[in-house]
């Protein structure tokens, strides 16, 4: 196989960079905001829910439009557009002095809505056998910041409190913005539109298209509502300080792996794929169901939490491949940007939807996201039963 040329090597870790920065910023509340949020003025549980949630509803109803304005004004400049909203958002936040100001801070952050835009930029800049290392690069950047925020958000959150980390939010977006401006290069020729309302249509119609965006909604809404109820538990039930929370994340992040790269290498070997992410989402549903349950049990909490997190990055990675792998050639632009909307959404619902039943029971909150995830692996598990007997 080829290697990738200079340009695309390049692009590859400037963009993976830029958008690595952008998603740092916003991973960085979600292991401390209910804990801290429930100070802010007038602050309630939906309301907290919201404040984490409502970015995806603005990622969601945005990523397709500012794809379409990426072919027609250029690349750079959406992602322009989208880390300067970002910014916008991020100082919204930060200057505001109750929950409704961070709530609409937090909705002009999502109106960012670059990443769509991001994957076609990569297209643009590679050739078409190199073109799943550089997504796979974008992806690992992603994963690190992922990582990296747990660990180190309850930390800057201690020094400089809520308002501190969305300061901190928008400089990383500056640099970013910095990273775009003086290092990502766009071609003089734009690409051909990746897809037109028919795709989309196309897309949504496909049933297992249609699996993989209604499992990614499922995923993200259940990280969303795990981190409204897990900063909770640890601090009120174990009285577990906030600054010390990446003493637990750390090492659950790091075991996690030996869950994730196993299942990746066993799913690339056996080409299993639906079969094995419908029973990923199964025991990721009864991990959670089990979270419900160890409010009292310390280390059980942390084992169950790495089994989660385990096969949530085994998910997060294997979705999109398998998408990749589903999705003909001519839709894949198609499918990729359904496949991104539903993810937001998803966190949206988790936010939004487990604030409310926070504000009745912290109980259903995990509960109706374990519903969630099994009822994804139900249908998983039947849509492979029928093709199989189809094919027989």
């Amino acid at each position: 196989m080829s290697k990738m040329n200079a340009l695309e090597k390049k692009s590859a870790f400037a963009i993976a960079f830029m958008i690595a920065l952008r998603m740092y910023g916003l991973f960085l509340i979600l292991p401390i905001f209910s804990v801290y949020a429930s100070s802010v003025s007038s602050s309630t549980p939906f309301l907290i829910g919201l404040a984490i949630g409502i970015y995806g509803l603005t990622q969601a109803l945005l990523q397709i439009p500012m794809g379409f304005l990426s072919d027609l004004w250029g690349r750079k400049k959406i992602i322009g557009l989208g880390l300067s909203l970002f910014i916008v958002g991020s100082v919204v936040a930060a200057l505001a002095t109750d929950i409704y100001l961070i709530i609409l801070g937090r909705l002009i952050q999502g109106m960012g809505a670059i990443a769509a835009t991001g994957m076609a930029l990569i297209a643009d800049v590679s050739r078409p056998e190199q073109r799943g290392k550089m997504m796979a690069v974008v992806g690992s950047g992603i994963g690190l910041s992922f990582m990296l925020a747990f660990i180190t958000g309850p930390i800057l959150a201690a020094y400089f409190g809520l308002s501190g980390l969305f300061w901190f939010t928008a400089l990383l977006a500056v640099c970013a913005l910095l990273v775009l401006i003086f290092v990502v290069e766009e071609p003089e020729k734009l690409a051909v539109r990746d897809y037109q309302l028919k795709e989309l249509i196309h897309c949504v119609k496909q049933t297992p298209l249609l699996m993989m965006d209604l499992g990614v909604f499922a995923l993200h809404a259940s990280m969303t509502a795990l981190f409204l109820i897990l900063p909770l538990v640890l601090v009120g039930q174990f009285g577990f300080e906030l600054d010390k929370h990446w003493q637990l994340y750390l090492p659950v992040l790091l075991l996690s792996i030996g869950i994730m790269v196993p299942l990746i290498i066993v799913q690339e070997k056996l080409k299993k794929h639906m079969q094995m992410m419908s029973i990923a989402f199964l025991l990721l549903g009864t991990s959670l169901l089990l979270l419900n349950q160890l409010h009292n049990y310390f280390l059980l909490l942390a084992a169950v939490l790495v089994v989660y997190f385990g096969l949530f990055n085994y998910l997060e990675a294997a979705m999109p491949s398998s998408l990749s792998k589903i999705a003909a050639e001519k839709y894949r632009g198609a499918a990729m940007g359904v496949f991104a909307t539903s993810e937001f959404i998803g966190a949206f619902a988790g936010g939004a939807l487990g604030g409310y039943l926070l504000g009745i029971n912290e109980k259903y909150v995990l509960f109706a996201a374990a519903m969630l995830l099994i009822l994804v692996a139900t249908m998983g598990i039947k849509l492979f039963i029928f093709n199989r007997r189809e094919k027989s």
